[in-house]
This record gives C-alpha cells, sequence and structure tokens, in this order.
C-alpha cells in the first residue's frame, strides 16, 4: 500500500484537533517567504540564516502564548528572535499570517536556545534581550568619538584638489610574481579595464612581455615580524592604489599620492593597542595553498589601520556601563568581519563605468586580489542606526529566552517539557561555521571548540557517519524533550544524497516521522547557494511529529515521488523541485537516490526524461 500525501489525509486521522490540521495544511501548503532584508536580519552576518519574521510564523502557527520553544542549532538566534515577536507581530507577519490563511494567537512564547558557537551565542543573546535602543545608541557614539579623538586622523587626508577631506575607503592591489622574469607588478595595473570596466584573466609581463594566467601567479611575500605575536614567517604584499573620499557633501576619487605613503608610514610606528588578537589563524576546510600564503594569524587579515582602529573601539568599550558592553561588542563585530578586514571587496559589473564597493562573501574566507579598506569609525557609526532599529524590535515585552553556548548533543531540558522545535541544522560540509567564525570569534577571546560541531569535515577528520552520528544525538535529545502533543519544523538544504540519508536516519532515530513537507522560499539565494555546483536555491521543510506507532507499511518506490512531484509542482523551478523531491523521499520514508546535478539532468523544460 503507497503512503497517501498527508496534504490529502482526512483531519484529525492522528488525533490531532481539526483546528490545528487545518492550520498545518495551510502553512505547509503554500511555501513561506524568507527575506534577507529589515533590520532584524541585517543587524548581523551570519551564513545560512533565515528571516526571524518568517520564523514567528511557524512559531504562531504551531504554539499558543506560554507554550515553549527549542531550537537545537540556534545560530545567530533567529528563533529566540521570532518568538519575541510573537509578542508584538510585525505587519509582515500578520500580512503573510493572513495570506496563508492561518489561524494563530498573538502572545508570548519562552525559547530554549542552544548554540555551541561562541560567536552565535554572544549573538542571540544580545538580540533577545537587548538593551534599551536610547541607551545603546548613546554608548554606541561615544566609543566612536573615544575612539576617533586618538585616531581619527589616520583616516584625514586631502581630496582631488588639494582640500582637505576624509577617507571613504581604499582600493589595495596584491602584487604579482612574473613566473618567467620574477619581478613584481601590481594586479590592478595588469588586470584592470576601463570604460567600460573588465578584469582580464591574464597579460604580458611589463618587465620582460611574457604572458601571466592570474589565476596561476605566485603572490608576492616578505619575510616579517608580526607585532601583535612575534611571529617570524612570511606576509603577503599590497599595494594601496586609489583613495575614495568625501570633502563636505562631495565625494571624489584619486591616485594614491606621496601624501597617502606618507601617512601609512606614520601608521606603521603607531603601537598596536593591547586589546587586538594576538591569535593565529586555525585553517581547516577553506584553507587554499598559495591563495592563502602569508596570512596566518588574525594580524594578517587587516590593514594596520583598521587593525588600530577595531582595537581602539574595543578598548573604549570597556568605560561603558557593563549591561551595554555586549551589544556594543556586538555592534563592533557587525561591522569587523563583513566590512573590516581585507576580505572586503570590489567587484566588476558589465556596463559599469566604475568599480562596484561590497563587503566580504558571507561563508568563505575569501581575499580578493583588490581588496578594500574600509573607514571603519565612519561605518560602524552607520551600523549603530541598523542595530538601533532592531533592537528597537525586540526590546520589550514578557517572552524569556534562555541561550545556552553548548552542544546538543546533552539537552539540559527534562523529558517531554518542549512544546515546538524550530531547527536549521548544519548542512554537512556546506559551511565551517568554527573556522569562519574565529574572526569575530578572536576578539572575544574566545573561539568555538569544533569536537561536536555537526558538520562534514576532512580538515576536523569527520566524514558522513560521523556527521550523522552528531546529528542522530541531537535529534534523540529532541525526541526525548518533546511532548507527546509537540511538533518540530526542521529546515534543511543539501544536495548530496548521503547527506540526506543521515538526516532520515536521525530523525527515525530519534522516533519522529514526517507529517508535512514544503520549501522556504529564499527571494535572494546565499552566495554559497548560487555559487555551489549543484546548489539547490530552496531549503527543504519538513512538519515532525513524534510516531504514531502505526505498524502499517507502505510501498512507495522512487519513481513514484518523481511522478508525484512533476505531477503537483512540475511548474516550479529545478531547484525548488529538488528540494520538493528530498523531502518527499523523507516524508515517505526512502532513500534520496539522486544528487540535485543528476535530478536537473533529468529534470528538462517541466518533465522528466
Amino acid at each position: 500500500m503507497a503512503k497517501p500525501s498527508l496534504t490529502d489525509r482526512p483531519a484529525g486521522d492522528d488525533g490531532m484537533p481539526r483546528s490545528d490540521q487545518e492550520t498545518w495544511d495551510a502553512l505547509y501548503s503554500s511555501p513561506v517567504e524568507s527575506r534577507r532584508s529589515g533590520a532584524l536580519y541585517n543587524a548581523f552576518s551570519y551564513p545560512t540564516k533565515i528571516d526571524p519574521e518568517a520564523i514567528a510564523v511557524f512559531v504562531a502557527a504551531h504554539t499558543s502564548p506560554g507554550d515553549t520553544v527549542l531550537d537545537v542549532f540556534a545560530g545567530s538566534g533567529t528563533t529566540g528572535i521570532a518568538v519575541r515577536l510573537c509578542e508584538r507581530p510585525t505587519a509582515r507577519m500578520l500580512g503573510e499570517v493572513e495570506r496563508l490563511g492561518l489561524d494563530v494567537q498573538w502572545g508570548p512564547r519562552h525559547a530554549e536556545l542552544y548554540e555551541i558557537s561562541v560567536l552565535g551565542a554572544l549573538l542571540a543573546n544580545t538580540m533577545c534581550s537587548p538593551p534599551p535602543p536610547e541607551d545603546f545608541e548613546r554608548a554606541a557614539n561615544e566609543i566612536v568619538d573615544a575612539a576617533q579623538r586618538e585616531f581619527g586622523w589616520m583616516y584625514e587626508t586631502r581630496d582631488d584638489a588639494g582640500d582637505p577631506g576624509r577617507m571613504r575607503h581604499i582600493v589595495w592591489s596584491e602584487v604579482l610574481t612574473c613566473p618567467t622574469c620574477g619581478d613584481e607588478s601590481a594586479y590592478w595595473d595588469l588586470a584592470l579595464e576601463w570604460d567600460p570596466v573588465a578584469l582580464r584573466n591574464d597579460a604580458p609581463c611589463p618587465h620582460c612581455g611574457e604572458g601571466i594566467v592570474f589565476a596561476d601567479a605566485a603572490r608576492a611575500c616578505r619575510p616579517a615580524v608580526g607585532e601583535s605575536n612575534g611571529d617570524v614567517g612570511l606576509r603577503r604584499v599590497r599595494r594601496p592604489m586609489r583613495v575614495y573620499g568625501a570633502t563636505g557633501k562631495r565625494q571624489w576619487s584619486r591616485p594614491v599620492g606621496t601624501a597617502d605613503l606618507d601617512l601609512l608610514a606614520r601608521i606603521a610606528e603607531v603601537a598596536l593597542p593591547a586589546s587586538v588578537p594576538d591569535r593565529q589563524i586555525r585553517w581547516g576546510d577553506l584553507h587554499r595553498s598559495g591563495y592563502h600564503l602569508g596570512i596566518n594569524w588574525i594580524e594578517d587579515l587587516y590593514t594596520r589601520r583598521n587593525f588600530i582602529a577595531f582595537g581602539a573601539l574595543w578598548e573604549a568599550i570597556e568605560e561603558q556601563p557593563a549591561e551595554l558592553r555586549d551589544a556594543l561588542r556586538l555592534l563592533v563585530l557587525s561591522y569587523n568581519a563583513s566590512h573590516g578586514t581585507l576580505m572586503t571587496r570590489v567587484v566588476v559589473k558589465s556596463g559599469m563605468a566604475g568599480l562596484v564597493l561590497t563587503g566580504a562573501q558571507s561563508g568563505v574566507l575569501y581575499i580578493s586580489g583588490l581588496p578594500v579598506e574600509k573607514n571603519v569609525f565612519q561605518g560602524v557609526r552607520r551600523k549603530t542606526r541598523t542595530l538601533c532599529e532592531a533592537f528597537a524590535l525586540t526590546a520589550c515585552g514578557s517572552a524569556r529566552v534562555n541561550v545556552h553556548c553548548a552542544s546538543s548533543t546533552r539537552l539540559d531540558l527534562a523529558d517531554a517539557s518542549i512544546d515546538y522545535v524550530f531547527t536549521d541544522p548544519p548542512f554537512g560540509d556546506f559551511i565551517p561555521y568554527s573556522e569562519i567564525n574565529q574572526i569575530n570569534e578572536s576578539w572575544l577571546g574566545r573561539v568555538t571548540e569544533p569536537d561536536e560541531e555537526a558538520i562534514v569535515s576532512k580538515a576536523q577528520g569527520k566524514d558522513v557517519a560521523a556527521y550523522g552520528a552528531l546529528m542522530k544525538s541531537v535529534f534523540a535529545e529532541v525526541g526525548r524533550v518533546l511532548k507527546p502533543t509537540g511538533a518540530a519544523t526542521v529546515v534543511f538544504h543539501s544536495s548530496k544524497p548521503q547527506v540526506w540519508s543521515v538526516l532520515g536516519d536521525a530523525l527515525t532515530n530519534a522516533d519522529l516521522e514526517v507529517q508535512r513537507t514544503s520549501v522556504l522560499d529564499k527571494r535572494q539565494p546565499s552566495f554559497k547557494q548560487v555559487v555551489s555546483e549543484g546548489g539547490t536555491r530552496h531549503d527543504a521543510v519538513f512538519l515532525l511529529t513524534p510516531a504514531s506507532g502505526d505498524a502499517r507499511k507502505y510501498e512507495t518506490d522512487h519513481a513514484e515521488v518523481l511522478a508525484d512531484v512533476h505531477a503537483r509542482f512540475g511548474h516550479e523551478d529545478d531547484q525548488r523541485l529538488y528540494s520538493r523531491y528530498v523531502a518527499g523521499c523523507l516524508q515517505q520514508g526512502i532513500e534520496v537516490a539522486m544528487s540535485a546535478p543528476e535530478f536537473y539532468r533529468l529534470h528538462v523544460g517541466g518533465a522528466y526524461r
């Protein structure tokens, strides 16, 4: 007998009240939209983060005021934010509930968040229990003022007419070594074409005339001593190429001149603040030999100017009241990894007259050949406004959110104490969180220990089986603490069948069964979802409940799942269809047999070959 699609099952056949059945049917029959915008989303960049307003719709649909919600992979705390939003729903939440036709009760819920990451726990604690926005704004301006009084001169410059101005950012260039003659040239000079702007992949060496393929060329390095750590080793050579600044309200740009180089020489004589981290980078799966040559310490990810500026801000935080310091640390770190390091970059866009400024790429440790040094004080001051807006949305209310910086393989929670779980587990080898987070965590003085990080990682010696064992331990705890009448929503994404297989095994081992499936409608996919081979741009969503003990056997095969997906959703794009396909496999209790690339080759033009 084939297992029926649960959207076709009669309400109440698993003992649930009909109203809950109808609400769940409505919620999972149409994708919930997850946006990558707004103050709550933009307050802090964190890989694979889900829109908290989208999570709040799930929380409201599965719980009542007073219920307790658990997230076992809390990340930056978006489930806790969602719980707080349920007390004061936003206009978008109200609109989404109306669009889906959901019957929900708004009001305070409570949350237990477990997150192994030191950075994630700080984010979750601060965003879910923020200080009064007006107190935070005052303190934020004070720390920038204090740091600027001491080091604001580092960003002073002159414009293209020779008048005093301030630096907005400087584009630097890596230096390439010609494989034929050994002479060095700035990547900027070799690669850039102007009017319209474009990047070449190769060019003749200006010294010997032989061709240089940039992807294969060595980056120039010099022996040097790291000041923050005393390490004697190679350091990457970079040259400043163009200054972008402002004089009054007028913005301008010009080539780097003698005065700019003199300023850099003056900065080189300034002692580093005692607060800067002296930690060696713990390279793992993201390390590329050659490409990351000369980048060994946290110090190597910064220009000296910005390393000093961040140190000054960090020390100024200690002069503020204790109850505001975590929020101020969050402010500085929110700008740090995304905009303060040499991972900040410019990009070339077709038809544009100039270079386009952007931040670091989320989920990777990519350092461009044309890194950008931004004005830290100016950037942190701007970021203050975003955090104030976010804090205003979650600062009030009676919801209780407890954040545990601990492994979810051992939950300090009573059996059958949780009403609802919403979680977004790590996707196998998709994001090495602890390797990425170490940049910000180094400033906190403590980095995440990766022993129980649920990840597929060659560097950590964790294969799919090791990842699966950790997932099994976590979901066993979910099954233990979930009430018999409770439910769990799991959001997941992978293009690899073996990763889906261990997720299915973890759910089965925990006596959790799939009741409904859907997809999360990500209007703007993440960088890694776009560039990953066979990437899937929509996450699968599963509604789980404790197993009912129904001994009926279903005989659904792989072909039936494919046919069902095609019949019901054939009009959707390939990426969303793959999420539908894997969701159908897990719901029917069969293995995912195809990777995303295999599925895309099979599905052509709305039909299957």
